[in-house]
C-alpha cells in the first residue's frame, strides 16, 4: 500500500485537491492507519498555530470603566494634618527659629550656618550662584523625582546607582580643585619665608609650617599645622593642633584639639576644639563661634561670641554680644565687652574689677541639671505630641513618595537577626567611611551627603519600626489608609516607651537599631539582582 506524503496531506486538509483526489486520500485514510494518524497530527498542528495566530477578543475590566469616585475626607486624615501642622509651627517657632536669631546675633544674619559653612566657602569653591533660591529648589526637585523614579523602576539597580553617583561626584566636585596643590604621604611641610604659592593648598602630612604667602585656601589634614605666613583665602584645618601666628584674609574653621591664635583673622573664627586661646596680640575681624571645653580669649574680636562648652575667661576686647553656656565664666579686669553678655550655666559669672561692660552686668540663666522628664508638666506632653506628629508626618511623605521601599522596610521586620545585625553595621560604618572620604577633596561633598543621609535614615527608624508594630497588634494592612493607621498607632507605643524610666534609652537604642537594620535589609533586597532561569 502506498502511503502519501505531508505536502498531499496538507494540502487535503486545506482544501486545496481536486474533488477526485481529494476522495482517494480519504478512502485510503480509512484503510491505513499510517496515513490516518499523519492526518491527525496535522491536523493538531494547524490547529495550535491559528490558535496562536488569533488574539480573543478580551472585555475591559468594569474597575477601569468606572468613573473615579470623590469618597468625603476622614476625620482621621483631618486630625493627622492638623497634628503635622501644629508640629511644624511649634518646632518652628520654638527651635529653629530661635537659634537662628542667635546665630543672627553672633554675626551669621547674611545667611543660615550650613550655607556659610559649605556653600559659601572653600568646599564649594564657584557655587556661589547655588544659594539663589529658585535654583536650590529646583535642584531639590529634580533629585527627589529622580529618587522616586529609581525607586519605581526596580531594575537595572547596580547600573543606575553607578550612573547616579558618577553625576553626583561630578555635580559636587569643587570647580577650583583641580588648579590647587595638593601635598600628600609626607612627614612633614614648609613653605619658606619669601616663597609664594599662587594656588590653593592641600595638605595631608603629619606636621605643617607656612612661613610663607599662600594666595588661596588652605585645608590642612594633620598632626600640627603651624601658619606664620599669609594666607589670602580660608584656613581649615583638620588635627591636633593649629597654631596661627600670622595672617588671614578669609575665615579660620578649626577641627583640632588645640587653637592658639597669636595673629590676624580678617573674618570669622569657628573653633570645634578642645581648648581655645586667643592671645593679647590675635585679632578677628568678624565673629568667634566656638563649641569648646576651656576657652581664654585675650586679643580683639571685632564682633560678637557664641561659645558652648564649659569654662569661659574673657579678658580682651570684644565689639558685639557674647552669648555662652556652659559651666563657669571668668570676666577678667581687662574685658572690654560693647554688648550684652548672656551665660547660661551652673554659677554667675565671676566679673572682675575695673571690667568695662557697655550693657551692665550679665545676664544670668542657672541651667538646670536634667535627671530626666518632668512628666508632671503639661510642656512635656505638648511636646511629645508634637515629636509624635513630625514623625507621622514624615512617615506619611515617605509612604506616599516610596510606597513599594516603605512596604519592603516594615516587612523586613520581620528578619531579627539580619536587621539586627545590618542596623549596627549601619550605625557604625557610615561615619567611618564619611571620615575616610574627608580625606581626598573630591570625597569632601559625598561624605557630607552620607552623614546627612544617616542622620535622616536614624530619624527614620521609627517610622518603619512603629509600622511593623501595628501590623503586628492590628493585623497586615489592606490599603495605605490602614496602613497609616498603623503607623499612627505603632509611634504612639514607641514615644511612650522611649520615656520610660531606666529602660527608656534602651528601648530607643533597641528602636533604632531594628529600624535602621530593616531599611538597609530592603535597600539591598532591592539592589540585589533578579536571577532569571534559561
Amino acid at each position: 500500500m502506498n502511503h502519501f506524503d505531508e505536502m498531499t496531506c496538507a494540502q487535503f486538509l486545506d482544501g486545496q485537491l481536486e474533488p477526485t483526489r481529494a476522495a482517494e486520500i480519504a478512502a485510503h485514510a480509512e484503510a491505513c492507519g499510517d496515513c490516518r494518524r499523519l492526518l491527525r497530527a496535522l491536523e493538531e498542528e494547524t490547529r495550535l498555530l491559528h490558535a496562536a495566530l488569533t488574539e480573543e477578543d478580551e472585555a475591559v475590566p468594569a474597575r477601569l470603566l468606572a468613573p473615579p469616585s470623590r469618597e468625603a475626607a476622614s476625620w482621621a486624615w483631618i486630625t493627622a494634618v492638623g497634628f503635622a501642622c501644629l508640629g511644624v509651627y511649634t518646632l518652628w517657632t520654638g527651635l529653629i527659629e530661635p537659634w537662628l536669631t542667635e546665630l543672627g546675633k553672633a554675626g551669621f544674619g547674611e545667611g543660615n550656618l550650613l550655607a556659610m559653612l559649605f556653600f559659601g566657602g572653600v568646599f564649594w569653591k564657584g557655587w556661589g550662584d547655588m544659594l539663589n533660591l529658585l535654583q536650590l529648589l529646583a535642584m531639590v526637585t529634580l533629585g527627589g523625582l529622580g529618587v522616586v523614579a529609581l525607586v519605581r523602576s526596580g531594575k537595572r539597580w547596580t547600573t543606575m546607582a553607578m550612573v547616579m553617583t558618577a553625576l553626583a561626584g561630578l555635580l559636587l566636585a569643587p570647580s577650583g580643585a583641580a588648579a590647587a596643590e595638593i601635598v600628600k604621604g609626607k612627614q612633614s611641610y614648609t613653605l619658606a619665608e619669601g616663597q609664594t604659592l599662587d594656588n590653593d593648598l592641600i595638605l595631608t602630612c603629619g606636621a605643617a609650617r607656612i612661613d610663607g604667602t599662600v594666595k588661596g585656601d588652605v585645608i590642612a589634614f594633620g598632626r600640627s599645622v603651624t601658619i606664620n605666613g599669609h594666607v589670602t583665602g580660608d584656613v581649615i584645618v583638620f588635627g591636633e593642633r593649629l597654631n596661627l601666628n600670622g595672617t588671614v584674609d578669609g575665615d579660620v574653621r578649626a577641627f583640632a584639639s588645640v587653637l592658639n591664635l597669636n595673629g590676624q583673622v580678617a573674618k570669622n573664627v569657628m573653633a570645634f576644639v578642645s581648648a581655645l586661646e586667643v592671645d593679647q596680640k590675635a585679632q578677628v575681624g568678624g565673629s568667634l563661634t566656638t563649641f569648646v571645653a576651656q576657652a581664654s580669649l585675650e586679643g580683639r574680636i571685632a564682633r560678637d561670641v557664641l561659645a558652648f562648652g564649659e569654662e569661659f575667661d574673657l579678658d580682651g576686647f570684644i565689639g558685639g554680644a557674647v552669648t555662652a553656656r556652659g559651666v563657669r565664666m571668668r570676666i577678667g579686669p581687662s574685658a572690654d565687652i560693647q554688648g550684652k553678655v548672656k551665660f547660661r550655666g551652673r554659677q554667675k559669672p565671676e566679673v572682675a574689677e575695673g571690667a568695662k561692660l557697655a550693657a551692665g552686668a550679665p545676664e544670668f540663666e542657672l541651667a538646670k541639671r536634667r535627671r530626666g522628664y518632668d512628666y508632671t508638666s503639661g510642656k512635656f506632653y505638648m511636646w511629645r505630641a508634637v515629636w509624635w506628629g513630625a514623625a507621622f508626618l514624615f512617615g506619611l511623605v515617605v509612604a506616599l513618595v516610596l510606597p513599594d521601599f516603605f512596604r519592603d522596610a516594615v516587612r523586613s521586620g520581620d528578619r531579627y537577626g539580619a536587621a539586627l545585625g545590618a542596623g549596627l553595621v549601619a550605625l557604625i560604618l557610615t561615619p567611618v567611611v564619611a571620615i575616610i572620604a574627608c580625606i581626598t577633596l573630591v570625597g569632601i561633598p559625598l561624605a557630607i551627603a552620607g552623614v546627612l543621609l544617616w542622620a535622616l535614615a536614624m530619624y527614620s527608624a521609627q517610622v518603619f519600626l512603629g509600622t511593623w508594630l501595628g501590623s503586628k497588634l492590628m493585623g497586615e494592612p489592606s490599603g495605605m489608609g490602614a496602613t497609616l493607621g498603623r503607623l499612627a498607632v505603632g509611634l504612639v507605643i514607641i514615644h511612650v516607651a522611649v520615656v520610660l524610666p531606666y529602660i527608656g534609652g534602651w528601648i530607643r537604642f533597641g528602636v533604632l537599631l531594628l529600624g535602621m537594620g530593616a531599611m538597609t535589609v530592603a535597600l539591598l533586597k532591592r539592589m540585589k539582582p533578579e536571577s532569571t532561569l534559561a
